[in-house]
Parts: structure tokens; C-alpha cells; sequence
């Protein structure tokens, strides 16, 4: 087992409480000023030019089944994106950063 754990992501932000705020009240986070933070979930917006990269960085919440991915996709009413082994879609925060959301396929 690795000594590695990925523990949090800081991201820059031309407006880090408002961007906390939208992932906390989108994603049934809480947010403490400019951090959003949930099982698992550590977030930290700095002050910052947005990247503005969405087709070369995203960041991705996996859920725990296609039920629940089902369940967040009709939330946004996207098209789901099938993989080989996950399915997908993903959304625009309010600095244009890319969310993807994804569940692991389930087997017959």
C-alpha cells in the first residue's frame, strides 16, 4: 500500500466563498468560507485567475452506484457518457472549472 494518501485540492478562484458556497448547496457539501469539505471531501479555494481548462481538467466525485449516479444526472439533465468501466457526465461550476460525476459500471 502506497504511503500517498490525496487528502485535499486547492483550486484557484476569482470568488472563493461564493465558489465554496455553489459546491456545498450543488453537491450537499458544507462550506466553511472559502473550503467545502463532506465525506471524503476536502476543497480549498484561493484567491486566483480560474484555470478555465474544462477539456483537459475536471474534478471527478465518484458515487457509490448507478442508482445514485441515475439520481445526480437528472439533478443536471445531462446525457450520461459510457465508458469501459465507468459512466459519466459532467457540468460547468460557476468559474467554468469541469465536475465530472461517476459511478463504476456494475457487472451482469
Amino acid at each position: 500500500m502506497s504511503d500517498f494518501r490525496l487528502e485535499h485540492a486547492n483550486i484557484p478562484s476569482q470568488n472563493p466563498h461564493e465558489q465554496a458556497k455553489w459546491y456545498a448547496e450543488t453537491f450537499e457539501l458544507s462550506a466553511d468560507r472559502h473550503v467545502v469539505r463532506g465525506d471524503g471531501v476536502l476543497i480549498a479555494f484561493q484567491q486566483g485567475t480560474p484555470i478555465h481548462q474544462p477539456e483537459v481538467l475536471h474534478i471527478g466525485f465518484r458515487v457509490r452506484n448507478m442508482a445514485k449516479l441515475h439520481e445526480w444526472r437528472d439533478r443536471f439533465d445531462k446525457a450520461l457518457k459510457v465508458g469501459p468501466e465507468f459512466t459519466s457526465f459532467q457540468v460547468l461550476d460557476p468559474e467554468g472549472n469541469c465536475v465530472e460525476i461517476y459511478a463504476e459500471n456494475e457487472t451482469a
